[in-house]
């Protein structure tokens, strides 16, 4: 009798454990789920679209990742390795990059916080933002003829200046008056309403502005350093194309997209961590 009291008293026990602590079969197929869509799935879908990219490019996925392995260990035809491509293309990107967030960012909120500014620098901006970033090309290297550089960072500039300051501006221009008129009521100053309300009710699409500023500036890479230099991974595809290694050219595209999908994931990250309130950012 004692034994089945105790057994019955064992299941009784489990049963709680397990309305305590559930893990049921439906919430782990939902995990299995998520990693499936959200990993394998995507994976698959970008070996079979890139598969089908060696094939229309008369090649195939095999020699493309033969063509990868042997810039990482052998270099290319001038003798740079994949790593250096890497290195000068990150290096690029971070100058222009970080210039267009640190003039944009400061602008956008000038703009969207006082209507002066708004109706001085508005039209200019309106009227410099449909120019593509390529079409800036040939002035860029007038400005920069003896500092290549300087001109490859002037374009990634260009593609990154306007989003970032269309972003901040309307996220400053969105922030609700009633706090504004709150905060003015209990005796704020203007620092305190820009960097107490105006800046954290701005910050969701200023790191919009950034994600997007970040992915067309890359995007401008393969162009600026087409126009000069001797390493880079635009560079490397322009190069690669010329002496007819198709295999190379798309294991090069191939990384320019991989790097920076890694690097928006990361903004993304970020975004996530330091705006907690927005619970929409999602990595």
């Amino acid at each position: 009798m004692f034994a089945v009291m105790r057994r019955m008293a064992i299941v009784e026990s489990g049963e709680a454990d397990a309305k305590t602590h559930p893990v049921s079969k439906s919430s782990m197929g939902t995990i299995h789920r998520r990693i499936i869509l959200k990993v394998f799935l995507p994976l698959i879908i970008l070996l079979i679209l890139w598969q089908i990219i060696a094939t229309l490019a008369r090649t195939s996925l095999i020699e493309v990742i033969e063509a990868f392995v042997q810039l990482a260990i052998e270099g290319d035809s001038e003798g740079a390795y994949l790593s250096d491509h890497i290195f000068a293309s990150l290096f690029r990107v971070l100058i222009g990059f970080t210039t267009a967030a640190a003039t944009a960012i400061p602008l956008g909120i000038l703009i969207g916080r006082y209507r002066l500014a708004d109706s001085i620098f508005g039209p200019v901006i309106e009227a410099m933002r449909p120019i593509p970033p390529i079409a800036w090309i040939p002035l860029s290297i007038l400005l920069f003829s003896s500092n290549m550089l300087g001109a490859q960072a002037f374009i990634i500039w260009i593609g990154a200046f306007f989003p970032i300051l269309i972003n901040t501006t309307t996220g400053v221009k969105r922030t609700e008056p009633v706090h504004i008129d709150a905060a003015k009521t209990l005796g704020a100053r203007e620092t305190q309403i820009l960097w107490k309300i105006v800046i954290p009710s701005a910050s969701p699409e200023i790191f919009a502005g950034i994600r997007i500023g970040f992915g067309i500036s890359w995007m401008c890479l393969v162009a600026a350093e087409m126009i000069g230099g001797r390493v880079g991974l635009g560079y490397l595809v322009w190069i690669m194309q010329q002496v007819g290694r198709t295999g190379a050219v798309i294991s090069s595209m191939f990384l320019i997209g991989l790097i920076g999908f890694l690097i928006t994931y990361f903004f993304l990250y970020i975004e996530r961590h330091l705006i907690k309130w927005k619970q929409s950012v999602s990595v």
